[in-house]
């Protein structure tokens, strides 16, 4: 929530967008592009691995947003498969509803859902002074409003909003962050200070208590405490939350921001730092849990702890954070500028009000943060790979598609419902100072480096816990269940690319692929039974999962499916063998029959090598093509090195091919290809004794793209092609990988 005049929230309360249909995710017609080549691995080493690659940003599609309020949107899925979003507004000028309210949206995905006015017209049975729609009496009442006072332009002591909601998977509770503006204007300046609370609803959402207080300022938030700050300048607090649930790790990572502040008013511009706080989610917001990110470790309380202003990693600066001797004193005099000038204060922080998503193509946390609260600018893409460390390195910008950005989130486009975990080209939302992208807009980020499969994808596996339990399809039925390792076939699973950071997981018995039915929501219901189901052509999105390596037990993973963003798990338990459940990281005693006993194990995964498919007789054979894309790398022989994370791309015309000389003449019975986003529309298998004359043994029109694996075919030749006549996007063709099986 940001100060804004009285005009300018009406305007932006009133405005109304008609919904429209997603866009397709493609990078065809794309409006602008940005590529930046990272520095990082001449950087003093650090804790997280510099990247070493190249990254494109390409700004694509787009499509209409109409709920956006002072704040961003927060995407959750309920215990019963209901996909939410929950906004706040606050108008400081005003004392009373309709100016102060927290809404919930529901539906199928953000572009098929419509506010839910039984949320969000709820009143406290208890109290009728407290509702979602007139959150006044809550905020005046709540830990931090209690204590606050009410001056200058700011009509109430409080005000708060709800950002970053999380369900509880032990008791299909509700748990926010509240941020709170309070004690307006205490010098006479115009602002306020800031603090973050939790809140709880026991109800889904139509009653919440403002439980106890999460993040607060290591200074005083007084009004007028010239004690606490001397000089010219004072810390406004800890505001801004931006939640995100970190399925790898078990933790809550807390981005946050804060002002330095001129008195009264007076000496310049205010001064933006970012901080980060984490917390187990076992401790479900609680205070106490949190810790903040100061002086390199995780050393200091949420609640009045010092905290450490986050920097992009750089050359003059390879720790990723403002040493403490540079970092915000109130002791020290001056102006901010003067400050800054001095090197007592540092700059506004480019990673100021970042959120954070999981980038599963990329294998890598990606930051979007504010680009200038006052003027236009390129989004700029930050990247790291281990949250522990907070150490973010620049992956490239949006380039002339530019903006001011103050309320933005990402949303996987293929579910077009989940923030934490995103694909290869993913939605990027922004409401107030918008500039080039309001609604969302499709943003592909790519690399010369993306994230190797996590497991040999020759290979298939048995899919099991520490508990001894593991996957199997059970024999004449599509139901999967779990069973004492027996080592058949119906308990091997293999993994295949879906070319944007997700897999899809077959059965080496069957072909049939594991999942859920993505055409029903209830089936994003916690403990939904997934089934193995055959392919018909591309994976559907509920046969799509991310394969997410756990940082707290390493060597194990969690298989996270991509349409209701639920993990696998498998107990003992009866009526419970194989289910999806939402992720954790500690076992449920709480003795609710939503969480039941449910332990972190059940979902802890261990693959380990079933066995291996035919020979591939492209493996590390000559490989030509027709071309290669102007200006990279991306050769013909990279399709058949056996490494899954290298490529062919073609240049951007039509036809192409790639050509491998199988050494002497094979009878072939299956290629499998995967394709990169850009893939063939239209192509065919072709085979030849000469390299000459070609006969074709597949061909198709409608090709889907991902992960094909051609059977059946029936063909002969030293020479094996595909030959793409149509290409799906307005790039080339490009393939991952190019295998040949027969005899």
């Amino acid at each position: 929530m940001r100060s804004l005049s009285s005009a300018a929230q009406r305007a932006k309360a009133s405005v109304g967008i008609v919904v429209i249909a997603a866009t397709a995710l493609t990078t065809a017609g794309a409006l602008t592009t940005a590529s930046a080549l990272s520095t990082a691995s001449a950087l003093t080493p650090a804790s997280a691995t510099p990247p070493n690659a190249t990254y494109t940003v390409t700004v694509g599609s787009t499509g209409s947003y109409p709920y956006g309020t002072d704040s961003p949107a927060t995407p959750y899925i309920d215990k019963d498969g209901t996909f939410y979003f929950q906004e706040s507004f606050s108008q400081y000028d005003a004392a009373t509803s309709p100016n102060h309210y927290w809404q919930f949206y529901s539906g199928t995905d953000f572009d098929h859902s419509s506010e839910n006015t039984a949320i969000s017209n709820a009143v406290n049975p208890a109290n009728p002074q407290d509702s979602n729609a007139n959150t006044t009496w809550r905020c005046d009442n709540g830990p931090t409003g209690v204590t606050a006072t009410a001056g200058g332009g700011y009509s109430l002591p409080d005000y708060c909003d709800l950002i970053g909601t999380w369900v509880d998977p032990d008791t299909g509770n509700w748990y926010g962050l509240v941020h709170n503006e309070f004690t307006g204007s205490p010098f006479g300046d115009g602002l306020h200070y800031d603090s973050i609370d939790y809140a709880v609803s026991t109800d889904q959402g139509k009653v919440w208590a403002i439980t106890g207080h999460a993040i607060t300022s290591p200074y005083s938030t007084q009004r007028g405490d010239t004690t606490a700050f001397p000089n010219q300048t004072y810390y406004y607090g800890d505001g801004d939350p931006r939640l995100f649930v970190d399925q790898a790790s078990g933790y809550f990572y807390l981005g946050y921001s804060t002002r330095v502040v001129p008195k009264g008013g007076v000496g310049g511009s205010t001064d933006w730092l970012e901080h980060v706080a984490r917390a187990p989610m076992s401790g479900k917001m609680a205070t106490g849990t949190w810790q903040k990110w100061y002086d390199g470790s995780w050393s200091q309380p949420g609640v009045g702890g010092l905290e450490s202003n986050v920097v992009p990693v750089s050359s003059a600066n390879p720790t990723g954070y403002t040493p403490v001797a540079n970092d915000y004193s109130p002791a020290d005099a001056g102006t901010v500028d003067q400050q800054i000038a001095a090197g007592t204060l540092p700059p506004s922080s480019a990673l100021a009000d970042m959120n954070i998503s999981y980038d599963a193509y990329l294998g890598l946390y990606i930051a979007t943060p504010q680009s200038d609260q006052s003027s236009n600018k390129p989004q700029q893409f930050y990247v790291t790979d281990d949250l522990s460390t907070q150490k973010w390195y620049p992956a490239g910008d949006s380039g002339s598609a530019t903006q001011a950005s103050w309320y933005r989130w990402l949303v996987d486009g293929a579910n077009a419902t989940n923030s934490t975990i995103v694909g290869k080209t993913f939605r990027y939302y922004c409401v107030v100072e918008c500039g080039s992208f309001g609604g969302y807009t499709n943003i592909t980020l790519d690399s010369t480096s993306p994230a190797a499969p996590p497991v040999d994808t020759t290979k298939t596996y048995a899919i099991g816990t520490g508990s001894g339990q593991v996957l199997t399809q059970a024999s004449g039925s599509t139901a999967t269940t779990s069973a004492p390792a027996d080592g058949s076939a119906l308990q091997s699973w293999a993994f295949a690319s879906d070319g944007d950071g997700s897999f899809t997981v077959t059965n080496a018995a069957t072909g049939q692929a594991l999942g859920v039915d993505s055409t029903a929501p209830a089936n994003r219901a916690w403990g939904t039974a997934p089934k193995a189901t055959a392919l018909s052509g591309a994976p559907t999105v509920g046969q799509q999962w991310f394969v997410i390596k756990n940082t707290s037990a390493p060597g194990t993973f969690r298989l996270v499916n991509r349409y209701s963003g639920l993990v696998l798990a498998m107990s003992s338990a009866a009526g419970r063998l194989v289910e999806t459940t939402p992720v954790r990281s500690w076992t449920d005693t709480s003795g609710s029959a939503v969480g039941a006993g449910r332990a972190a194990a059940d979902q802890t995964l261990t693959f380990t090598a079933s066995g291996t498919t035919a020979t591939d007789l492209a493996l590390n054979r000559p490989t030509t093509a027709s071309s290669v894309e102007p200006g990279t790398g991306f050769t013909a022989n990279l399709a058949t090195d056996g490494n899954p994370a290298t490529r062919w791309s073609s240049a951007y015309a039509d036809p192409q091919w790639l050509q491998v000389d199988l050494g002497t003449t094979h009878r072939i019975n299956e290629v499998k290809l995967s394709w990169e986003a850009a893939y063939a529309k239209a192509f065919q298998i072709q085979t030849s004794n000469d390299g000459t004359t070609w006969t074709t043994i597949y061909s198709t029109t409608a090709g889907k793209g991902g992960a094909q694996d051609l059977t059946g075919l029936s063909g002969s030749g030293r020479y094996l092609r595909m030959y793409g006549t149509a290409r799906a996007t307005g790039y080339g063709y490009s393939l991952w990988s190019f295998g040949v099986y027969g005899s």
